[in-house]
């Protein structure tokens, strides 16, 4: 299973929350039987990722997490290898959520690793049956690669 590490901006220096989530993330995908498939995971600053939002999704602000899945949401035809998908992390934006939850960064930052690998693998939370679907896997990934440690308040 293969978990690319990028750093942008003024998240170059954060080589030890980098390589701490890339492994996290090879748990998940471990946990879900995709070991030949791979994600790009590619922390950022605000900038990046104002850029990144603006031109996917219409938003001109920075976010914490954008992910981008190759697969259709159709669990039934995954392809078993190949690129799964990108995640994107905001070290900054991470950085002042975790500050107004009281959360540490990296722990937060482990948690967006899994919202958006739940969104890497099809999940949204635009609706509530969509949205307890996703919060129940959410809850389950953390609980793997985070053990013991509640989940933060979302918003959905």
């Amino acid at each position: 299973m293969t978990v690319s590490l990028t750093f942008e901006g003024g998240a170059e220096g954060e080589t030890a929350l980098g390589r701490r989530l890339q492994r996290e993330a090879r748990l998940l995908l471990k946990d879900v039987g995709l070991v030949r498939r791979e994600v790009s995971l590619v922390l950022t600053d605000d900038l990046h990722i104002r850029a990144l939002n603006r031109t996917w999704r219409g938003e001109d602000k920075a976010t914490d997490v954008l992910s981008f899945p190759m697969d259709e949401p159709d669990v039934e035809r995954r392809p078993k290898s190949g690129p799964l998908g990108d995640i994107v992390l905001s070290i900054e934006t991470t950085a002042l959520e975790a500050a107004a939850i009281g959360w540490e960064r990296d722990a937060f930052a482990t948690f967006l690793l899994v919202h958006g690998f739940c969104h890497l693998l099809g999940h949204d939370h635009g609706e509530a049956d969509e949205a307890a679907a996703m919060k129940a896997d959410e809850d389950r990934f953390f609980a793997l690669v985070a053990p013991g440690v509640a989940r933060p308040p979302t918003p959905y």
